[in-house]
């Protein structure tokens, strides 16, 4: 497959970008290439380096960092006050073509270093793609974050910093996540073969910096196509930000459940009638329900068994009736 790339340089984000639109359906050939079965028998091809490429070089970020009426203008721009080269946007952490569950969060954080930190770990910035990277090593990268040679990341879960040796802190997004996967499917194979964590803003900031302009627009590109790439039965909506753009990105799940996601502010808890749904989503019938952020404060209800202690094996069943 031949490939153009457009040459485009706009101070820390200078990048190459591909040429095919990220709209179309990833093409079936090449390196990691895979095929998942849908629900009717039938096989999907997937080619998850392309799919990962598509999300990273996003043809919407140039045009944001240089028109200040673009919806991703915000998020793009919230780099400028961290050094170095632009973080590209993230696609997904995990193993999409694995998954057996989807936890859908409302953008990734930053990764930058704070060289006046006072923590050591937090000086450096992550061992994390920037538009200066080559293709292949950004794929490897979204694809073979846990797991690569390279050491992206360890298995205490602490990612690597630019200096190639030295490591941040244990990350408590993960971590959650993992115990989170572990108790809907268990320990049989290592978590992050069982998980794919994606957003519904792709670009990173700090704080959700931009996320509320942007969401429109980076969901109505990449949401469905990044989902229609994984197996996962259960999609787990995380947090406010998720919840609303979601809501806003499917406005029938919105009318037809009004109170997905909405909690008794005594309690933390959410009406599971209204907070488990079935839907179709990237393509496929799924189970979506909601959870609050793990950074979320009491009484927020952050952990599934906790929050839908009566149908928690309902959530377990779908997890496990993934086609992975």
């Amino acid at each position: 497959m031949v490939v153009a790339f457009i040459s485009w340089a706009f101070g820390k984000f200078a990048l190459a970008l591909p040429g095919f639109n990220p709209a179309t359906t990833v093409a079936p050939q090449g390196r990691y290439a895979h095929h998942i079965v849908n629900r009717t028998g039938g096989t999907v091809p997937v080619h998850l380096a392309e799919l990962a490429l598509s999300v990273a070089r996003c043809p919407e970020v140039p045009l944001a960092a240089s028109d200040s009426a673009h919806p991703c203008h915000k998020v793009v721009h919230s780099q400028d006050q961290y050094e170095g080269p632009f973080q590209v946007p993230e696609a997904w952490a995990g193993k999409l073509e694995t998954a057996k569950v989807v936890f859908l969060s409302s953008n990734p954080a930053i990764s930058a270093g704070v060289p006046d930190a006072r923590a050591s770990y937090k000086r450096q910035a992550e061992m994390y793609p920037t538009a200066d990277w080559d293709d292949a090593h950004i794929a490897d990268f979204m694809l073979n974050r846990f797991d690569s040679e390279r050491g992206w990341v360890n298995e205490r879960l602490q990612h690597l910093k630019v200096d190639g040796e030295s490591r941040g802190a244990v990350e408590k997004y993960w971590t959650w996540v993992k115990q989170q996967t572990e108790a809907l499917v268990g320990t049989g194979r290592p978590w992050y073969e069982n998980v794919a964590m994606t957003e519904v803003v792709h670009c990173k900031s700090g704080s959700e910096e931009g996320v509320k302009e942007a969401a429109d627009r980076c969901s109505s590109m990449h949401m469905n196509r990044v989902l229609a790439g994984s197996p996962a039965n259960l999609v787990i909506v995380v947090g406010t930000q998720a919840r609303d753009r979601f809501l806003r990105a499917y406005p029938e799940v919105a009318e037809q459940y009004p109170s997905f996601g909405r909690d008794n502010k005594l309690t933390g808890r959410v009406d599971p009638r209204q907070s488990i749904i079935e839907m179709h989503l990237g393509g496929w019938p799924r189970t979506v329900c909601f959870l609050w952020h793990n950074s979320a404060y009491a009484p927020k209800i952050k952990d599934l068994a906790s929050m839908y202690p009566d149908d928690f094996p309902r959530l377990q069943a779908a997890a496990l009736a993934g086609a992975a």
